[in-house]
């Protein structure tokens, strides 16, 4: 439960998506872990520690080294990042009882937008896997034995708020664009920079050329959202 908290510096492009992750919650059986212990389990779950597993994980996501998320993204995206962990005093599995004795089981539901839920799930998955693998003195059993269930929630559109309104994928993308800063050109000359949530990388998900530009999107949803921007901002301008 000691190991040190590291720093995510890279980030694949096909798991940008799981940036917003927006809540999680880790259920663990009553009285098996202390309060310093249930702690330490929320802070290996935040958004940025598990990001620090991508590389670990390569084979459920491709890292790209070249790849890095913007930091104000980043920033923003923490703060609306919650982890709570609920200890569980009846739990039953196969119309038993938990035995106390036996190494101890896991429930984890993270929530999601929802139409980014089937691209996160692979990487979330896993990753929280191994979060809780690092946390244990057994970690070879999360791997053997149903010892972790990962439940990615999506949740529909129109069902999340900030600030008192309904946020749905256009709003976080929009606030998401709001949030990042300037970090200049990244050093690949490969490298293309995403101008909706400041994504550097040379692989990009998908392009869009506009007026002789070409634009590179780290995932299909900020694409979208560029393009409507680019729709609205055309109409406003005809006659």
């Amino acid at each position: 439960m000691n190991s040190p908290v590291e720093t995510a510096e890279s980030v694949d492009t096909s798991i940008t998506e799981a940036l917003a992750m927006m809540f999680l919650e880790l259920f663990v059986p009553r009285g098996t872990y202390d309060t310093e212990e249930l702690q330490r389990f929320a802070e290996k779950l935040t958004l940025k520690q598990l990001l620090t597993h991508a590389a670990a994980i390569s084979d459920v996501v491709t890292v790209h080294e070249a790849a890095r998320a913007n930091p104000g993204v980043m920033d923003f995206l923490d703060s609306i990042n919650h982890v709570v962990v609920h200890e569980i005093s009846a739990w039953v599995v196969g119309g038993r009882l938990l035995d106390r004795t036996a190494p101890p089981r896991f429930i984890a539901r993270a929530y999601v937008p929802g139409p980014w839920r089937k691209a996160m799930s692979p990487f979330l998955i896993a990753s929280i896997t191994r979060a809780l693998a690092q946390a244990d003195a057994d970690p070879d059993r999360f791997h053997h034995e149903p010892q972790v269930e990962v439940h990615v929630v999506g949740v529909p559109e129109g069902g999340y708020g900030l600030f008192g309104r309904v946020a749905g994928e256009s709003s976080l993308l929009e606030m998401i664009s709001q949030a990042k800063t300037d970090t200049g050109r990244p050093n690949n000359p490969d490298a293309l920079v995403d101008p909706v949530c400041g994504m550097a990388s040379a692989d990009m998900v998908a392009t869009l050329e506009h007026e002789g530009t070409v634009y590179g999107f780290c995932s299909t949803g900020c694409r979208r959202h560029f393009a409507d921007k680019l729709a609205k901002e055309s109409s406003r301008e005809e006659p």
